[in-house]
């Protein structure tokens, strides 16, 4: 059938919710920071409609077995002279405002871009929300020219969007349908850079559709009258989405607690208020995020922030000793240890590697951990004053005074996802290898964040969830086994 042939139309309008920081980049630097925000006519952040299709073609092959021919029927191909337009119809996201309304077209009236949560991103076009990353080596130290940041949107700012679906019966489309809302509830739903590293993980909040056939009178009246605004949901229902019945996708929750002061990333603002002193010379890493509390968003300021990145930074390395351990690979006088990862855990960590044409080519890992912020309700600041000591008189060093804000106890949740059939194919000691570090994590054998060589940054708990019950349940059939 003529694609212009479909008389049935699906539509679905929706609100998500940056559940971590978000990052969809331009991919050119703005002359200071490396990265830059995609961002409307308005100067506000936006979700292009190529990032929401190319996720969802991502994940619509992946739970229907790599069929890539069910994907180019719905989302339209091009090969070579050879294609067809897709059925699909993805519009971008659209910013709400404080009062939950979308910025959509140009804004002409100033006093709309005056609202709380518009004139912050705003603002953050020349003071972007940015963070610091950095390569370690397998010896602990930075890498040469692997320095680097990331703008970011802060996380809790919501967007709304559209789904059109186009099909020649409501029979015909109705399991299409079905199956691409629910991809908005898959693990994996994440949008821009870094995703595997914490950010892009996208809430579903509210979601209205509606289904007409066009053919009939009656329906294709009452599809002229719902608004073309994406806020507008006259003749549309909310449904309640559940998340894809077969998920690869197994979760957990990493449930840890600090045993002594422990500090992650440098931060700008003093967690003590503002009491006129100086600032400690080293803070911890704040970073604002968006509340929503009866349709109402609100900017909450300074909340102390545990990146994904730290976390999993120390759990690549301590898998790639536990691998190394457990496949024999010592470092002897005929094999040097090299600051390359194992090529077997690349499924795991993912990798990007230069080709010789000059393109880079790898591929994501299949271990996602998210950030998260805490409250200061079960944690200390303390302050800690430091100096250098000569090591030949014994005496304090001139000028080497220093100070640092840390803060002592507190919990944190921090959840964690596996595609665990990207191990299917790997040799065992890649699980162990992975059970190893996760373990070494929560019995404070691995510490995570700054000063761990001087006891901080340790903590102990464990990881539940199906992830949990996966890792002994496979490390125990192949003890057995072997």
């Amino acid at each position: 059938m003529n694609r212009l042939d479909y008389s049935t139309l699906f539509i679905a309008r929706f609100t998500l919710e940056a559940a971590t920081a978000l990052s969809i980049s331009t991919g050119n630097p703005d002359g200071v920071f490396d990265t830059a925000l995609v961002r409307d006519a308005n100067g506000l952040p936006a979700l292009p409609g190529s990032s929401l299709a190319g996720v969802l073609r991502h994940l619509w092959i992946e739970t229907h077995g790599d069929d890539e021919s069910a994907a180019n029927d719905l989302f339209g191909y091009q090969q070579g002279k050879k294609g067809e337009a897709s059925r699909l119809q993805v519009s971008w996201g659209a910013l709400l405002d404080s009062d939950g309304q979308p910025a959509e077209g140009l804004i002409t009236d100033p006093q709309r871009l005056e609202d709380d949560l518009y004139k912050a991103v705003l603002d953050q076009q020349d003071t972007p929300v940015y963070r610091d990353r950095v390569r370690l080596t397998h010896r602990g130290a930075a890498a040469d020219k692997a320095k680097f940041d990331r703008a970011i949107l802060p996380a809790g700012h919501r967007f709304a969007a559209e789904l059109k679906l186009w099909a020649d019966s409501p029979e015909a489309g109705q399991a299409d349908w079905d199956a691409l809302l629910r991809l908005l509830r898959h693990p994996a739903f994440r949008l821009g850079g870094n995703t595997r590293a914490g950010l892009g993980k996208m809430r579903l909040i509210e979601l209205h559709q509606g289904c007409f056939d066009l053919g009939k009178p009656e329906q294709r009246q009452q599809y002229t009258q719902l608004g073309r605004g994406l806020a507008d949901t006259q003749t549309l229902e909310k449904t309640d989405i559940a998340p894809p019945s077969a998920s690869d996708w197994l979760s957990g929750q990493l449930n840890l607690t600090a045993q002594g002061p422990w500090r992650i990333g440098q931060g700008t603002e003093t967690l003590r208020g503002d009491n006129g002193d100086k600032p400690a010379d080293l803070l911890p890493k704040t970073e604002e995020c968006i509340v929503w509390k009866n349709g109402k968003g609100q900017r909450q300021l300074k909340m102390p922030l545990v990146p994904a990145s730290s976390i999993k930074g120390a759990l690549a390395h301590r898998i790639a000793f536990h691998y190394r351990r457990h496949a024999g690979l010592w470092n002897t006088e005929a094999a040097t240890l090299d600051n390359q990862r194992p090529e077997a855990l690349h499924p795991l960590l993912g990798w990007i590697k230069d080709s010789s044409d000059g393109i880079e080519t790898g591929r994501a890992g299949a271990l996602i951990l998210d950030d998260i912020s805490i409250t200061l309700d079960k944690t200390q600041v303390i302050h800690l004053m430091h100096n250098a000591i000569d090591r030949f008189t014994g005496g304090v060093r001139n000028r080497m005074l220093f100070d640092e804000e840390s803060l002592l106890g507190g919990q944190l949740t921090i959840p964690i996802a596996l595609k665990k059939s990207a191990l299917d194919n790997t040799a065992p000691e890649v699980r162990q290898a992975f059970a190893d570090a996760l373990d070494d994590l929560c019995q404070g054998r691995l510490a995570i964040g700054s000063k761990t060589s001087v006891g901080n940054g340790f903590f102990t708990g464990q990881l539940t969830g199906p992830l949990a019950d996966w890792l002994n349940q496979t490390n125990n059939t192949e003890k057995e086994a072997a």
